[in-house]
């Protein structure tokens, strides 16, 4: 750490489903460049991280890093794990000796002001975790990719051995058909249950300990903008997020040569399916 300057990161995961047909792979990777600008743009000198699956190449790897991600390039997922071991595959950031507080985002869904200004005040509070439900569907206990912490308190009080133990832990003890939310009502939320900052927009979630509880610091509205809620899954095919446009010409440009995928069966869905998609909506 320089002086008082947390060494932050943006935790992010992408992976490859074993089904039989390719999700729409399009919209996330576009995602990819959407998300990074408001990186820069609502969360400066944070370290944007991609947990990337191993079923993707290597290549495709280098052409994520050019958009300025640090890319964490995984093995290939195991088909014996549950879908929600995969998912988290993010959490390994806090294992991170160079990482003192992580959030946890999904690419599907835009960063905000209301986030940033959020996450500042949870920072200033001191408090340990920060959780936020801004939206009735937001029903969980801890939202997967609405939720972070501090490195060391994540480490002492549910990753004393570190992620990979803890996720082995789990793999045993999590029914395998849940989604990476159970895995954290189930292992992490009984563990920080009185030591998290929640920002709930209906306060329903305060039952769990009132005293940590807070309001949201700004509405979902600027004016006539409406900026939408943490967490809302941005709709457009490419999953642009309204507040911000993103050229991804360059992007389509540096998979145009790619082969994306390391498995020939998911390469010719690309190539036949989303690739098209993506170029059109690029270009």
């Amino acid at each position: 750490m320089a002086g008082n300057q947390a060494r932050c990161a943006i935790a992010y995961t992408l992976y490859v489903p074993y089904s039989k047909a390719l999700p729409k792979m399009d919209r996330y990777l576009t995602a990819l460049q959407a998300r990074r600008v408001e990186a820069v743009r609502h969360f400066p000198g944070w370290d944007v991280r991609l947990y990337l699956d191993g079923r993707f190449t290597k290549e495709m790897a280098g052409v994520i890093r050019k958009l300025g991600y640090t890319v964490v390039h995984l093995p290939p997922s195991n088909r014996s794990l549950p879908e929600w071991h995969h998912v988290s595959s993010r959490l390994r950031v806090i294992d991170d000796p160079d990482v003192d507080v992580f959030m946890m985002r999904d690419l599907d869904s835009a960063l905000s002001p209301r986030d940033a200004i959020s996450v500042w005040v949870w920072l200033s509070s001191g408090v340990e975790f920060h959780s936020m439900h801004d939206n009735p569907a937001h029903s969980d206990v801890l939202m997967a990719g609405m939720w972070g912490g501090r490195s060391e308190a994540a480490r002492r009080r549910f990753a004393p051995r570190g992620i990979d133990a803890f996720l082995a832990e789990a793999a045993a003890n999590v029914d395998h058909r849940g989604n990476d939310q159970l895995l954290l009502a189930k292992a992490v939320w009984p563990h920080i249950e009185g030591n998290t900052l929640h920002m709930d927009m209906s306060q329903a979630w305060c039952r769990y300990d009132g005293k940590l509880c807070a309001p949201f610091p700004m509405t979902p509205h600027s004016g006539q903008v409406i900026d939408g809620f943490v967490g809302e899954v941005v709709a457009s095919k490419a999953l642009m997020p309204r507040p911000v446009d993103v050229e991804c010409k360059a992007l389509a440009e540096g998979l145009d040569k790619t082969a994306v995928f390391e498995e020939a069966d998911l390469q010719q869905q690309w190539v036949k399916d989303a690739w098209p998609r993506m170029r059109s909506f690029c270009n």
